[in-house]
């Protein structure tokens, strides 16, 4: 009988201790926020007293020398927030953005390996001490090594001993300036194709980000677009009509090598097309550097690499990294005798080396062969007049605008050679490259319908 009672009782005191205290947590919570900020820093302080401790000792430990390089790995870090810009193809994009970030990352492989990581490391007599042996590693390194295979002997003569091998420690230096070589090209383009007008990197970009646009904008863009073109196109053919233009007509029809210029309509063409031959050139030339600057025999590298697999001998063992080597020092002592010693020392970082060269010698070959089929893909394309008639055509033909019953050639012809013209054919078809088919043809047809407006109000103005 008594049983229910005493449970609602302390059913009662239950809920009312936790309105108190819940009361309680209310009435204090802004009284602590003041004491409960600063435990909070507190705790998060002796939470991060250690890391600060493990900070000290890294920098500790790259002080002095390591210190430039820990900097210059941290800007190394930095190259992939780099934007590229997209106003090319894909044969000038091998060069200019894939050979680049390849190159970077070789960088960082070999220069973590070299200054983080121990480069070579030799064989010292028995009485050398610790730091002895450490003194031996790095005047090896720095004065550099030479290389002698087991199977010859060693001159007792110093001066008739190999030369030395003087790259290695220049190796990340070497990749860097690659990667710099590969990348001035495309600047020169994209400084000379915004001086004309074209800004395609940023056309591009406005284009890629337009799919992300409600309908209206989109279309406002568009035609933005398309006018900014024709308002290139328009400031090019001003230019032919001063003095100067005139008379350089009148001499390109008695000379046919007289032809190229803004006003003509394709400078931008044959800018184009020297930015390819620098690619090229640039490819080739460094195979023939590299050949130089290790004074070898490397741009035969990779068929002698061939050669051994096929063969069946070890494909990748070569005397230009050698993992083995002989080195020379001399140390003087306090009675200024000096005692002259040669060690053989092992090399790990030509383990990389080796193998990041053997691939740089085929990447090179493969981008040279790709960029030269790119360059005349693009004198194909770009110079035969038909060529870029069908190109405006297929789009066209799409969209709609042109069909086989209404189609007038004539007035096509005036389109593409006197309102395009080459450069303007060109600025479409790397447009075309570097978006789509749909956006591509919504450009053409602005173009198609502003040519045409333009023809009809002004009774044939390009003639």
């Amino acid at each position: 009988m008594n049983k229910a009672p005493r449970q609602k009782r302390a059913e009662i005191q239950r809920l009312t201790s936790i309105s108190n205290l819940r009361t309680k947590q209310l009435s204090g919570s802004v009284g602590k926020r003041e004491h409960e900020e600063p435990d909070r820093i507190e705790h998060f302080d002796l939470e991060l007293r250690p890391s600060k401790l493990h900070d000290l000792k890294v920098g500790e430990f790259i002080s002095g020398g390591d210190s430039m390089v820990a900097g210059f790995l941290d800007a190394v870090a930095k190259v992939r927030q780099f934007r590229f810009h997209n106003d090319d193809d894909l044969y000038d994009r091998l060069s200019r953005r894939f050979s680049v970030i390849l190159l970077m990352l070789f960088t960082v492989v070999v220069s973590t390996k070299q200054y983080v990581g121990d480069p070579i490391a030799c064989f010292a007599p028995a009485q050398f001490t610790g730091s002895h042996v450490e003194y031996a590693n790095y005047i090896c390194w720095i004065s550099n090594t030479y290389y002698v295979p087991f199977e010859s002997t060693l001159p007792a003569r110093h001066d008739e001993r190999p030369k030395h091998i003087a790259y290695y420690q220049w190796i990340p230096f070497i990749l860097l300036l690659m990667s710099v070589l590969f990348y001035i090209p495309s600047v020169l383009w994209h400084a000379f194709s915004t001086k004309t007008g074209f800004d395609i990197a940023n056309l591009v970009k406005t284009l890629h980000s337009m799919e992300q646009l409600n309908p209206d904008i989109r279309d406002r863009t568009l035609r933005y677009i398309a006018k900014h073109i024709d308002r290139a196109l328009e400031i090019q053919r001003e230019m032919g009509t001063g003095f100067f233009s005139q008379f350089t007509r009148i001499l390109r029809r008695h000379c046919p090598f007289f032809i190229i210029g803004r006003a003509q309509g394709n400078y931008l063409t044959f800018v184009y097309l020297f930015v390819k031959l620098l690619y090229i050139t640039n490819v080739v030339g460094q195979l023939f550097l590299l050949n130089i600057f290790m004074g070898s025999n490397y741009h035969g590298y990779g068929i002698e690499v061939l050669k051994n697999l096929l063969s069946g001998r070890e494909c990748c063992r070569s005397a230009r990294f050698p993992r083995v080597t002989m080195c020379d020092f001399e140390i003087r002592t306090m009675a200024d005798h000096i005692h002259k010693h040669t060690i053989q020392c092992v090399l790990p970082v030509n383990l990389f080396n080796e193998k990041i060269f053997i691939f740089i010698w085929f990447w090179l070959v493969i981008v040279s062969v790709l960029s030269s089929y790119g360059f005349l893909i693009c004198i194909w394309q770009q110079i035969l007049p038909f060529n870029r008639e069908h190109f405006l055509k297929k789009y066209l033909k799409i969209m709609n605008r042109i069909t086989r019953e209404s189609f007038d050639r004539k007035l096509f012809h005036t389109f593409s050679n006197k309102y395009l013209k080459p450069d303007g054919v060109l600025v479409l078809r790397l447009v075309a490259i570097n978006t789509n088919d749909v956006v591509m043809g919504e450009i053409m047809v602005a173009l198609w319908d502003s040519f045409k407006r333009a023809q009809d109000a002004d009774g044939g103005i390009f003639v």
